[in-house]
């Protein structure tokens, strides 16, 4: 999953999506943790209904240590830092600055422009 946290996709894999999933299906989460009913995920991983799960986010961060997703052999979790491990993340973010300043001296739009009411 890679979505941004928005009232839309709160929640939007929860019980029966996970229901549907084959059983030696693996779930990727990169995005939010709030994006996963995490008790649905929790039994589904338990009952081991789906093959497992990697998780770079959770909800809440930090997952507290008693947390069940730390004792299930097929939950995953990494630390919130899939994106920040690249170099090239920082080479395309002082590229993208240094593009938006030039635009934006010149009198240019500039971009991508957030947008509270979508969440992104």
């Amino acid at each position: 999953l890679a979505v941004p946290a928005t009232p839309e996709t709160e929640g939007m894999i929860g019980a029966g999506e996970l229901a549907a999933m084959k059983s030696d299906a693996v779930i990727v989460n990169i995005a939010r943790g709030s994006v996963i009913d995490q008790p649905a995920l929790v039994d589904a991983l338990t009952r081991k209904a789906i093959g497992g799960a990697f998780l770079d986010v959770t909800t809440p961060e930090p997952l507290p240590a008693d947390h069940p997703l730390w004792s299930l052999d097929n939950a995953h979790i990494s630390m919130h830092l899939s994106g920040r491990a690249q170099n090239q993340m920082f080479i395309r973010s002082g590229d993208r600055f240094l593009d938006n300043l030039g635009k934006y001296l010149r009198g240019e739009a500039i971009g991508p422009v957030f947008d509270p009411k979508l969440g992104y």
